[in-house]
Parts: structure tokens; C-alpha cells; sequence
């Protein structure tokens, strides 16, 4: 079905919206592969800053568009949905039709009449992302060059060739934090001769030793019985001229038993 110029006037605007805010955007981009159940999904635009930020749009200009079947895709770190000023003035209740996160733009200037918020996406789906913008900018890129626009080609093989380099440095950089996080456990289990230790286990530690320091629970701790002991290893604290010393530091294992600044 051949768009109508409304729609085409939203796309205009969102290519000048990529090209002001200096991010790689592109029409209809097809979602994923075949192979991982994707690839039967198209968003109307997305577009990707040099963060490897990512916002999705969806057009719609009726509202018999805004409720039909066809599905609606919020994959991005921000998603909007795009509607023609008629559509907007209508005024439908579009949280009937859109998820609570998801922005509005209305109109060929993008009128803000609703905030996106970010949303937390994996680095699975951020990389499936990638992967689908680059595809898509290749098969734009190759349609330009049968039509002979050259100019459009450049730009589109100057946009392809960013994404690769984002693309590598986006993998590398996920290389080297699942080599660090490996190695840190290894030497970890075996520096402190215990097998059992994992970063996600020590994370919560530190998350809660956190939260006992915030509300003053984490630093030399009387007991019932009148004595001083140290939260982290129970020895008692230091005495002199028969009253505890409290150290900043546990003497016995070292824990940092200081109040937070802030």
C-alpha cells in the first residue's frame, strides 16, 4: 500500500530530526533474524546516537491505523509513537494503544506532547539492534544505488561504514568486561580460598553493607551483654584501661568500619 504524504512528510521530519541531533537513523527497520525468532517485525524508524543510544518510532496518521492489528514495536532505549496533527487532535485515548513509556510527537515538527522514558534493554537485544539497523542501511544503501543516487549512496555507505566501527567497539567492549569479570573470579576463588565466590554474590554483600552504613548499622555494634563486637567478624574490639577502643578499621579482618560522608 503506497504511503500517504502525511506519512512521508513524518519521515522527512524524523531524517532531519537523526541528521540535527547528528545520530544514524533509518526507515523501516527490520527487527532481528529468522534464526533467533525474530525478522517478521519492522519499526517505522529507529535511529541510534553515538552511545549506541537507541529510539524506536511508530507512525500512525488515523485512528483506524492507531488501533489496527499490526504490531506495534518498543524495542529502543526511548520509543515514540509519531501521529499527524488530525490524528493528535482527535484526541483517542492512546494508552489504549501505547505502552506508558513510550513518547508522543505529533505533527511534521514533532511536537512534544509526551515525555519518553528510558527504558533498561539487554546487551542482547542492544547488539540485535545494531545488527538490524546495519542490514537495514545496507538494503537502503543497495536500493540507492540501483536508482543511481550517489549522493544518497555516499551518505548511506558514510552511515554503514560508522555502524561497523560502533558495532566493534561495542564488541570488544563486551569482550574485555567478560574476560575481566572471568578473571577477577578466578583469582578471587583463589586468593581468598574460597570456591564458592562469584561477583554476583559479592555484589549483594556490598549492596546491603551499603545499606547498613546509610542508616549507621554498619560499625561497631554493642551486644546484649555489654560487650563491643565488629559486624563484620563478631571479635570484640580492642580494650584499653578497660574500655573499647574503636578503631576507623577492624585490627582482626580489616573492615572498613567508618561512617559514610554522605
Amino acid at each position: 500500500m503506497a504511503k500517504t504524504q502525511e506519512t512521508l512528510d513524518l519521515e522527512e521530519a524524523l531524517d532531519q530530526r537523526s541528521r540535527q541531533r547528528r545520530e544514524y537513523g533509518c526507515r523501516e527497520v527490520t527487527i532481528g533474524f529468522a534464526h533467533n525468532s525474530h525478522g517478521d517485525e519492522i519499526v517505522d524508524y529507529m535511529s541510534m546516537d553515538s552511545h549506541s543510544i537507541f529510539r524506536c518510532y511508530e507512525l500512525k496518521v488515523s485512528v483506524s491505523d492507531l488501533k489496527s492489528d499490526a504490531r506495534k514495536s518498543w524495542y529502543g532505549d526511548y520509543n515514540y509513537l509519531v501521529c499527524g496533527m488530525d490524528l493528535w487532535n482527535q484526541q483517542p485515548v492512546f494508552d489504549n494503544y501505547i505502552p506508558p513509556y513510550a513518547g508522543i510527537l505529533a505533527g511534521p515538527d514533532l511536537i512534544v506532547k509526551r515525555k519518553a522514558q528510558k527504558r533498561v534493554i539487554s546487551d542482547q537485544q542492544r547488539e540485535m539492534l545494531k545488527d538490524s539497523l546495519i542490514r537495514s542501511v545496507f538494503w537502503k544503501m543497495d536500493q540507492y544505488r540501483s536508482a543511481d543516487n550517489l549522493n544518497a549512496m555516499r551518505e548511506l555507505e558514510h552511515s554503514l561504514e560508522a555502524l561497523q566501527q560502533e558495532y566493534e567497539a561495542f564488541r570488544q567492549k563486551t569482550d574485555r568486561m567478560r574476560w575481566t569479570y572471568q578473571d577477577y573470579e578466578s583469582f578471587a576463588r583463589r586468593n581468598h580460598q574460597d570456591p564458592s565466590f562469584t561477583i554476583e554474590r559479592q555484589a549483594k554483600a556490598e549492596r546491603n553493607q551499603y545499606a547498613a552504613r546509610k542508616e549507621g548499622r554498619f560499625t561497631w555494634t554493642e551486644t546484649p551483654d555489654g560487650t563491643t563486637v565488629c559486624p563484620s567478624c563478631g571479635k570484640l574490639a580492642p580494650n584499653i584501661d578497660g574500655k573499647p577502643f574503636l578503631t576507623e578499621f577492624c585490627p582482626f579482618c580489616g573492615a572498613d568500619l567508618r561512617k559514610l560522608s554522605q
